[in-house]
């Protein structure tokens, strides 16, 4: 049997319910699945009240729209930690040395784990697109659903990648979930806030429009920020492949 035996409807159905089983016993992972979800849902219905606030207290104009692209974006990081902490924990406790023997094999099981994150990235981006910036349009939402379900697959490589264990996890998990505020950066005039994308999370903040002037045409930006994040995900695939051994 190869690798893609694994997406086999009963054995895919199996793998999520073990894992839902794992992570049910995890407080803080529960709580993690829950602020992805929490937070995008409170930007939207408690929008009007932002920027009722932010105008009278704080003379800005638009705050919400600023808080939701990092609720749009915060998903992917904490998604793709859930995933990248229960990859650390199948290589440091056995598990994933354990696969090699199975007809799927290591390989087939590390791509149920990515294919897993990106299904849940998508759905979670799609309906958080929607919620936050339906005047994008369908084409728009599932495209940056895309974007973030790759970001979630990002993290998860970054994890294990570069921590030795679940301690160093948690610790790379600070560092990585700064990238969830970097689509602010959009509001930067140009050619400065290009400087930022190399970072993927970044053209989520040009693709919705935080910028007041665009320099590039939506289209363009839309590719390049296609391909930063294919190119980010391949780099840290590789990177992450070569600690599994």
């Amino acid at each position: 049997m190869t690798a893609t035996g694994v997406f086999k409807p009963r054995r895919f159905s199996r793998l999520v319910l073990s894992d839902a089983q794992n992570v049910s016993r995890d407080p803080i992972l529960i709580f993690a699945i829950g602020l992805s979800l929490i937070m995008p849902v409170a930007v939207a219905v408690f929008r009007a009240d932002i920027d009722a606030a932010a105008a009278a207290g704080l003379c800005v104009a638009g705050l919400s729209r600023y808080l939701a692209a990092v609720a749009f974006t915060l998903p992917a990081f904490l998604v793709g930690w859930v995933t990248g902490f229960l990859l650390l924990e199948d290589r440091d406790d056995g598990p994933l040395l354990a696969m090699e023997v199975t007809p799927v094999g290591k390989g087939g099981f590390f791509a149920y784990r990515v294919a897993n994150t990106a299904l849940i990235g998508v759905v979670i981006g799609i309906v958080t697109a929607r919620l936050l910036f339906p005047e994008l349009g369908w084409a728009m939402s599932v495209f940056l659903a895309a974007l973030v379900a790759i970001e979630a697959i990002i993290v998860a490589f970054i994890l294990l990648a570069l921590a030795s264990n679940k301690v160093e996890g948690l610790a790379i998990t600070k560092l990585t979930n700064i990238g969830s505020i970097v689509p602010l950066v959009a509001v930067m005039p140009w050619p400065w806030r290009y400087g930022a994308g190399v970072v993927p999370s970044y053209w989520i903040g040009e693709l919705i429009g935080l910028s007041p002037v665009a320099f590039l045409p939506l289209a363009a930006s839309a590719v390049l920020a296609f391909g930063v994040h294919v190119a980010a995900a391949i780099l840290m695939y590789k990177l992450a492949v070569s600690r599994l051994g």
